[in-house]
């Protein structure tokens, strides 16, 4: 099994470079052979790792893996002219007869921005005709693709989230005594932009110290020591930890009481998803696909995002939530076999290894 995947590479670390990044690794383990084709700042190559951010760049790459038969799996966000260009080269890049390849679009953003126009939906049926199949991380994505076009016989709905893709980690030092000093705390994932709802938690987070002097909140990722959050500073409880590497942000996760996504367009959200595997309240806006044990809010709305900041903070911890019964990696694996026949999954999943904690 020979799987080339294009993505983004972190840094960042979160979103789609996290999923490609814990999938290679998953990947490996599983006694694949994986190649990433990373269109992302490409800063450190490897033999395993190909710099591919450019034009120039992409094409010698996407020409390399086909030319050795690597099946490629594009991972991308489906909300934008550029990331359906991605796909559209991908898609072509094969040998004559060889296998077709996989898709995954991972944003909420899709439906919304395929909705906007008939030359959109052209692009993306397009695009999406050069795969085997085209995974969507939700029901909206896939219904979004299918109104473009795109043949239902094509498209399947994983979700982003495994287990298998945890890597443990240990939260920053100083987060131990910002647990010491705050009750209850709460954290979150932020990245510059409107679409992660910083605007919203600030003020819904001032709300909740008004009540609860002691509450504290901890927010990290891209630009967090200079955005709003930041500004409130540790006299408001707000602290600022910069991005993280995933592991790092997970451990953070467990330490707070609470995980908070007040995002305004969500695909299927992993931060959620992980929040929930180790135990923890999560608060999130009703957008996307939220899991059963999110506390939901109306998005865009501050004061009911306020809301259900108290009651959670006044909620116990719940268990933590049970793996599924079935790993999407492990459904990765039989669509990459039916596409290229490859050998099947080995009995119990993964090859030498030991399942991961989050």
């Amino acid at each position: 099994m020979k799987i080339a995947l294009v993505g983004n590479w972190p840094p960042p670390h979160g979103g789609i470079s996290v999923h490609v990044a814990g999938l290679a690794r998953a990947l490996r383990e599983r006694g694949a052979r994986v190649r990433v084709l990373d269109i992302g700042s490409g800063r450190r190559a490897g033999v395993e790792r190909v710099p591919a951010r450019g034009p120039a760049a992409y094409g010698a790459a996407l020409a390399a893996a086909a030319l050795e038969g690597w099946l490629l799996h594009v991972h991308t966000n489906g909300a934008n002219v550029k990331s359906w260009m991605v796909a559209l080269a991908a898609g072509r890049a094969r040998r004559p007869f060889g296998p077709h390849g996989v898709l995954t679009i991972h944003s909420g953003h899709c439906p919304p921005w395929l909705a906007g126009s008939a030359d959109r939906r052209l692009l993306a049926r397009t695009a999406s005709a050069g795969y085997g199949k085209v995974v969507a991380v939700n029901e909206p994505i896939a219904a979004a693709l299918a109104a473009a076009g795109v043949p239902r016989r094509l498209l399947t709905v994983l979700s982003p989230f495994s287990p298998s893709l945890a890597e443990p980690g240990v939260a920053p030092p100083a987060l131990a005594a910002v647990r010491l000093r705050h009750t209850p705390l709460y954290c979150a994932a932020l990245a510059p932009g409107p679409t992660y709802g910083e605007d919203l938690l600030v003020p819904a987070f001032e709300r909740v110290r008004a009540r609860w002097p002691r509450a504290g909140l901890v927010v990290f990722g891209p630009g967090t020591r200079r955005g709003l959050a930041a500004s409130a500073g540790e006299s408001g409880g707000v602290y600022a930890l910069g991005e993280l590497e995933h592991p790092a942000a997970v451990a953070t996760m467990r330490v707070c009481d609470v995980f908070v996504r007040p995002s305004r367009t969500d695909g299927d959200s992993v931060s959620v998803r992980e929040a929930l595997a180790v135990g923890r309240l999560v608060v999130a806006s009703d957008v996307g696909l939220r899991p059963p044990g999110c506390l939901l809010f109306p998005v865009g709305d501050a004061r009911a995002l306020a809301e259900r900041l108290v009651e959670a903070g006044r909620a116990p911890r719940p268990r933590a939530s049970v793996a599924p019964l079935r790993d999407p990696v492990d459904d990765l694996w039989a669509i990459y076999s039916a596409l290229q026949g490859g050998p099947p999954l080995p009995s119990g999943g993964r090859v030498g290894a030991r399942a991961p904690t989050l």
